[in-house]
């Protein structure tokens, strides 16, 4: 019987540089893009639209087998780390889903 994964990854952020939205969108909209384009995920902004140094996305991955999306995800969070903003709260779930 096929199954998949799902990763769904919630991160709070601070962007200590930001002097304004728009500084803040134009990393929002390097991050989406990283994280779709390299890593295959969706992702929202979920949190905090309205202040300019505080975020919260959401960003999920998927995979046939757990220890790719394990691998996947892992790499996603340490891009999501090793960047200018701040990573303040971190939240993973995994979800089974069976055909």
């Amino acid at each position: 019987m096929p199954r998949g994964f799902v990763s769904i990854v919630t991160a709070d952020l601070h962007f200590g540089e930001a002097g304004s939205l728009k500084d803040k969108r134009m990393q929002l909209r390097r991050l989406r893009d990283t994280l779709t384009k390299r890593y295959g995920a969706t992702f929202a902004e979920v949190g905090y639209q309205d202040l300019w140094q505080r975020s919260q996305v959401v960003f999920a991955i998927a995979a046939s087998d757990l220890r790719v999306l394990e691998t996947a995800v892992n790499a996603a969070v340490g891009f999501l780390d090793g960047q200018e903003w701040e990573v303040v709260g971190l939240r993973e779930e995994v979800v089974e889903v069976d055909a």
